[in-house]
Formats: structure tokens, sequence, C-alpha cells
């Protein structure tokens, strides 16, 4: 398949790239690797006037150690995330996620960024079709339409957002650097995500995500990464969950359990953060927090890929089970 027509702008500085944007606003998409964005464009999935290419601004590959935070550059490679001395020291659980994702030597490697990972476009078993297998099932919400094709009688997109890196860095924290010619502002990465396919990310037209920033953790942290998919080296994951804890003095100081995968955003499962948070690790934890987690997800699921949503519903249960108990060390 082809790619549409566009105009190719690559600015050489931030400067120049948020002005493009201020300009253009939802007509210029942003390239970063491209490893989501240009099978959409094949699909004809967007159809841009520009695409505003990332490749010769410097300063959003850097990786920077602050004061009290990291901060990775958007157009990080995932390679570079993987290989940094800070990363592996504070964040191992970043390096196994970003290793999750696809072929380490032509995504992780060549292409695949952190700011790519974490914008990457939800998935549908209906939309993430070609033009012409599209027609054939005509709109949706996400095309105009007034329906859902994968949740009957939904009044929004069921689309499912399905990034390696986006629970683990909610577990720990993160927060996004948007600019544009108005300025610099930090969020939330909790505050991006949306829950609706029609707009997944909360981010203005003139916008260009430019960092993402992980607070420095004050001791040692507990971790685990799971997922799951039909195979490993190439695929979406079917279900994944991340969970991070900080223990000081015997008693939990710090606590986070993220699903992802399952529904149109990621689910921080906060009855669990309150359930653990300042209580000693006991081996009633995991068990306990797989029934909240389930409860949490329940409503949330949908039949919105390869697997079924019954399926899917209890491995994400088995993970955050399987999660709580690694993270906490048990």
């Amino acid at each position: 398949m082809r790619l549409p027509p566009f105009d190719y702008m690559a600015p050489e500085s931030l400067e120049q790239a948020v002005k493009i944007k201020r300009d253009m606003g939802t007509s210029a998409l942003v390239l970063a690797g491209g490893t989501d964005l240009i099978p959409n464009l094949k699909n004809r999935l967007f159809a841009p006037a520009a695409l505003i290419s990332l490749k010769n601004i410097e300063q959003l590959k850097n990786i920077d150690s602050k004061q009290d935070s990291l901060v990775i550059g958007a157009a990080a490679s995932l390679a570079s995330i993987a290989a940094h001395p800070t990363v592996n020291e504070h964040f191992p659980i970043l390096v196994k996620a970003v290793q999750s994702i696809g072929d380490p030597n032509r995504i992780q490697w060549f292409r695949g960024t952190l700011g790519g990972n974490v914008c990457c476009q939800p998935r549908c078993l209906f939309y993430n079709q070609s033009q012409f297998w599209r027609i054939g099932k005509g709109s949706c919400h996400r095309t105009g339409g007034k329906e859902c094709h994968a949740l009957e009688g939904s009044e929004s997109c069921q689309s499912i957002c399905s990034g390696d890196t986006v629970p683990v860095l909610l577990a720990l924290s993160a927060q996004v650097g948007l600019a544009s010619t108005n300025g610099r502002r930090l969020a939330p990465l909790s505050e991006f995500y949306t829950g609706k396919g029609e707009s997944p990310f909360n981010i203005m037209p003139e916008e260009i995500l430019t960092e993402i920033r992980i607070p420095l953790p004050w001791t040692p942290i507990g971790w685990s990464y799971q997922r799951i998919a039909a195979r490993e080296a190439v695929d979406f994951p079917l279900a994944n969950a991340a969970a991070v804890s900080m223990i000081d003095k015997g008693r939990i100081d710090y606590f986070r359990l993220v699903l992802s995968a399952i529904g149109p955003a990621p689910i921080m499962v906060k009855e669990v953060q309150n359930l653990i948070k300042g209580s000693e690790p006991n081996l009633e934890l995991p068990a306990r927090s797989e029934e909240m987690a389930l409860r949490a997800a329940e409503g949330v699921v949908v039949g919105n890929a390869s697997a079924s949503k019954e399926y899917r519903l209890a491995v994400a249960g088995v993970m955050a089970r399987r999660a709580v108990q690694e993270a906490l060390q048990l």
C-alpha cells in the first residue's frame, strides 16, 4: 500500500516545529519514529496535509538526569533508553517494557521512540484495517459515524489503548511535557488519556509532545511488568499490567497498580493503592488486589481484540495478582 500525498517538513529546532504546528493545527501530524503512524497512513486512517518530522531536533532525543527527575526526550529511541545507565539503575521496569516493543533490531534500535509509544493510536479490529475493508463495515464513531462496531450501543469509540510503556510510566507517576508557541507546560500522564477513541489524547492542536519526566525514587523500587500477546515479538499486548512499590522502614510508602491494553484508556487501580499504601507487605495483598483489579476492569474491557473479553478480563486479574506479588517481593 502506498502513502497518501502530503508535504514533508523536517525543522531543525523545536521553535520551528511549534510554529508549523500552530499554523497548520490538526492538518499537520507529528512524525517521530513512524512505526505506528506510517502503517496508519497507508491504511488511509489519516490524511494529513503535512508531516512534521522530529528527526533533526536533537534536544528531543536527549535523556537527562535532573535534581529530582529523569527527563526523556519524546524522540529518544527505545534502544537508547534501554541502554541508559540511569534508566537501568532506577527504572528497570521501563527497560523491560521498552524491550517488549516489536523487533529489537528494527523497531527498538532504528525507529521506535518513547513519545511514539506514549502516543500510539488506540487499536481496533474494525478500524485498523485497509480503506477497502472498512468500506464494507460502514462508518463508526472514529470515522464520523454514530455507532461502534466493537461494542453495540456504545456512544463513543471503544478502541484499545495498547502502548507497552503506558502502564509502566503511569505506575512511575510520570508527567508529559507539551510545547507550543505559547510556551511549555507539564501535565500528569494520567490526564493525557481521555478514554475516547475519537480523540484519545488530551493535547491541543497546536501542541507537540516534547518529553516524558519521571520522578527519581527516594529508595530502590520494587516492580513488575506483566504482558501477554499472541506473538510476543511483533504483536500489541492483549493485556498488560505494571506495579511499582517503595518500602521504607518495613512499610509500603508508595504503591501503584495500572492495567492497560484492555479498554480505551489505562486503569489506575486506586482501590489497590489505598489498600496497600502504609501497610506491611503480606501474602494476603496479591489475592485481594486481584479482586479489586477485576472490579475496576469489569466495566472497561471490550471485546475488541483477537481474544475474547472474558479471557482478557481473567488474564488482567491474574496479571494484577502477579504484579503485586512481584513488586512487593513476596
